[in-house]
């Protein structure tokens, strides 16, 4: 394949797309594994702006350990807020349309992989840096200067993706744009998006998926010594990054039915969530009667709430992974897409932030866990509707056989956009 081709392709979108999670929201995790702490087409070029936000962050969190500047953190918490939201809407967009939807959960994996790479190079600095600090309290200043650095690279990757129309899929298939419009109508259908049936209903679930964030975060600083955190930011990274490429081959199977891949996903990831927050809600029990202090790798008892945290992220990564891949079964078209992973986005974003908000107050951290354990569950609820009204579809082929036989409705594609298609052939 010729470099200018590959430039175009699928894969190397998703690679240039995977390098600024890495770098942007993968360091940004990283960070609060330590425990220290829109526009809706990618043609509008969205994902550019939205890289500018993190560094101003992390550039915050530097001058807040190393001077004690308070307001520039606040400051950098809100542009990165503004700039996550531009950046979550063309992400979305690019890592659910441009792949076929064969090579969609894997392709998720690769995207969740490199985003969990940024935890994993960050945890790496972390622990160089922090290896020697058994003690409680504050990380190096070294290393969140090193993420300012490394994070101001995500701005001009931004540049060298390729617009939708010009991405060449391999099985030949076109990237669908719909027409521009104006900001309104886009709220309208934005608001219509969200009160489908199907979309509606998984809402709950979107709010509850990353609502454990800030207990996680929490959990850490309160318990665990500066190394410790550390590794667990690496170790997190790693069995994270594992469990989704197994999971996304599985999604991606074509030895079972889509509707059989949608329903066991769900229990392989959120059955296995709900679990777990069983075992974090007696961890946190005892904790709360005893209540350890700078736990370290050779402190006794150091591995049950050490492998509790490690569990938590990795399934925690699974559920993400298996939100995005449903979401993609839900809607087709660039725009229905990036409507779909922006409500999703931003929705548990919206609940990461009341996460967070819960967790940096006095609020005890058992009370906490039972918050998390029954948002979750009511969650779940709404969300098994959804999941068991997916019906099967025929997913587009390559095949020149099975392109000229199948109509675009058959592949599951939508009335209007099937009909662009038509118009384009």
């Amino acid at each position: 394949m010729a470099v200018s081709s590959f430039r175009r392709s699928v894969l190397a979108q998703m690679i240039i797309c995977g390098f600024i999670a890495l770098l942007g929201p993968g360091l940004w995790n990283a960070n609060n594994s330590l425990g220290a702490g829109g526009a809706l087409l990618p043609y509008l070029r969205t994902l550019i702006a939205g890289t500018l936000g993190w560094s101003v962050y992390s550039a915050a969190l530097y001058q807040n350990n190393r001077f004690g500047t308070e307001w520039f953190v606040m400051l950098g918490a809100a542009v990165c807020g503004i700039s996550a939201g531009l950046y979550w809407a063309a992400e979305g967009a690019i890592i659910l349309s441009y792949p076929e939807h064969a090579k969609r959960g894997r392709y998720l994996a690769l995207w969740l992989g490199f985003k969990n790479s940024g935890q994993l190079i960050g945890g790496a600095i972390n622990l160089g840096l922090n290896a020697t600090n058994a003690k409680t309290g504050k990380v190096s200043w070294v290393t969140l200067l090193v993420f300012v650095i490394l994070q101001a690279f995500a701005l001009p990757l931004a540049f060298l993706l390729s617009r939708p129309e010009k991405t060449e899929r391999a099985d030949g298939s076109k990237i669908v744009v719909e027409a521009k419009t104006t900001t309104k109508e886009q709220l309208r259908l934005l608001w219509k998006a969200a009160t489908t049936r199907q979309i509606g209903l998984m809402l709950p679930i979107f709010f509850a998926s990353w609502f454990y964030w800030g207990y996680a975060s929490s959990f850490l600083t309160l318990y665990f010594s500066v190394r410790a955190r550390a590794l667990a930011s690496f170790l997190s990274a790693i069995s994270g990054t594992i469990a989704c490429v197994f999971f996304g081959f599985f999604l991606d199977s074509k030895r079972f039915a889509l509707k059989t891949r949608i329903r066991v996903g769900f229990l392989l990831s959120c059955g296995l969530f709900t679990l777990l927050w069983i075992w974090v809600l007696i961890i946190q029990h005892e904790y709360e009667a005893t209540p350890p202090k700078g736990l370290d790798w050779a402190s006794p008892g150091f591995g049950r709430g050490f492998g509790m945290f490690i569990m938590l992220q990795t399934i925690g990564n699974m559920v993400q992974n298996y939100l995005y891949f449903l979401i993609g079964t839900i809607g087709d078209g660039t725009s229905e897409l990036s409507r779909g992973t922006g409500l999703l986005r931003g929705v548990e974003s919206w609940g990461q932030c009341a996460s967070f908000g819960i967790s940096s107050s006095k609020f005890s951290p058992f009370y906490t866990t039972v918050i998390n354990l029954v948002f979750w569950t009511v969650a779940l609820i709404p969300a098994v509707f959804t999941i068991w009204e997916v019906q099967e579809r025929k997913e587009f082929s390559s095949s020149s056989e099975d392109s000229d036989s199948l109509s675009a409705e058959q592949v599951g594609v939508p009335p209007r956009i099937a009909e662009k298609i038509r118009e384009e052939a």
